[in-house]
């Protein structure tokens, strides 16, 4: 599976959670957050691409949640099952 999240369609957490939802297929029951996110990115049935675009408005509207979500995603990426493309 290949998704895209683009920070230009976040402002908050709440969006980066929705977003996630929908690019990623995250299942109903997965809580909205990134522990919860993890454990469906590092399912072993399942690998996935998933590119971020604009990493430095992220940073800018989440601050410090948006260094751990990719952190988050850089460890997702260590699972095997997960690569991680920056632009």
């Amino acid at each position: 599976m290949r998704a895209t999240i683009n920070a230009k369609r976040i402002t908050d957490k709440e969006s980066l959670h929705a977003l996630l939802r929908q690019k990623l297929s995250l299942p109903e029951d997965c809580g909205k957050n990134l522990d919860a996110v993890f454990d469906v990115l590092t399912d072993p049935g399942k690998d996935r691409i998933i590119t971020v675009k604009h990493e430095e408005l992220l940073r800018e509207r989440l601050g410090d949640y948006a260094e751990r979500f990719l952190r988050m995603l850089d460890d997702a990426a260590g699972s095997g099952h997960v690569r991680v493309l920056r632009k």
